[in-house]
């Protein structure tokens, strides 16, 4: 009987898991809500902030460290020190503005596991050589899948090599993320296609310029995610042509324009 009731508690915690609501908007808070707020980029508070105003999904970046942990922050390098070279122990001795320590991915899930409306939205950084890059990408993949937090977790992927490594080993979705330098070309919807890529997260100048990309993105089912989204007349461009998700530092306003309009 014991073993039954169990059984049947692992039952009902998985349909639960399973069958979140997340909130039905395009919004993704880029590196949490931090521009409006005062919080710090990728610190616990950010991404509480952009739960707390239901935003669909929240932006954050991670790194390895030398010591092997996965770190929540943007740059390459903090407090002077370069990430890939420098270990955990060390990172953690300057505080981030608000007091909070730099965080692990590890304690960064645990926390947004504690609400369901508000998904993860992890960009790999690509920091390195190549074998350092799909090194971020594996760790982060088991990590995820670990701490049995899929629900919860989207995937945004620059360097090639990573994103199939990660597809071997994760069925959550991962969004092919697009070049940063707007000198260089993006990639056509053709090589997408090729390549097999369901998703793409392409900076706003690339789509400006290819216009005629997103109805072909649109027809062949890829999923739309554009960045990083500020102006009003930006949201506007993305919010017409109805892209499924629109990063922004300035989620409180997208939120108006989206969910307040409705």
């Amino acid at each position: 009987m014991k073993k039954f009731i169990i059984t049947l508690l692992s039952i009902v915690c998985a349909v639960t898991v399973s069958a979140q609501n997340f909130h039905q908007n395009c919004v993704v808070a880029h590196r949490g809500a931090w521009k409006n707020t005062g919080h710090p980029q990728n610190s616990l508070a950010s991404f509480r902030a952009a739960a707390e105003m239901g935003c669909h999904g929240s932006e954050c970046d991670v790194h390895l460290t030398a010591d092997d942990s996965l770190v929540v922050t943007h740059d390459p390098t903090y407090n002077g020190l370069e990430i890939e070279k420098a270990k955990y122990a060390d990172l953690i001795k300057k505080p981030l503005k608000n007091g909070e320590k730099l965080p692990t991915l590890r304690e960064y899930i645990a926390f947004i596991k504690k609400q369901t409306g508000t998904k993860l939205i992890i960009d790999v950084k690509n920091i390195g050589s190549d074998e350092h890059a799909i090194a971020i990408g594996v760790a982060t993949a088991k990590l995820v899948k670990e701490m049995e937090a899929e629900p919860w977790v989207e995937y945004l992927v620059a360097h090639i090599p990573t994103y199939d490594a990660m597809r071997e080993i994760s069925s959550l979705p991962i969004a092919y993320l697009g070049r940063w330098k707007v000198e260089l070309p993006e990639m056509h919807p053709d090589e997408v296609q090729k390549r097999g890529i369901k998703a793409i997260d392409y900076q706003d100048i690339h789509l400006f310029n290819h216009p005629d990309w997103v109805d072909t993105f649109k027809q062949r089912g890829v999923h739309l995610n554009a960045w990083t989204i500020n102006s009003e007349e930006s949201m506007t461009w993305f919010l017409e042509r109805d892209f499924d998700y629109i990063t922004t530092d300035n989620p409180e306003r997208l939120l108006e324009r989206t969910v307040g309009a409705k």
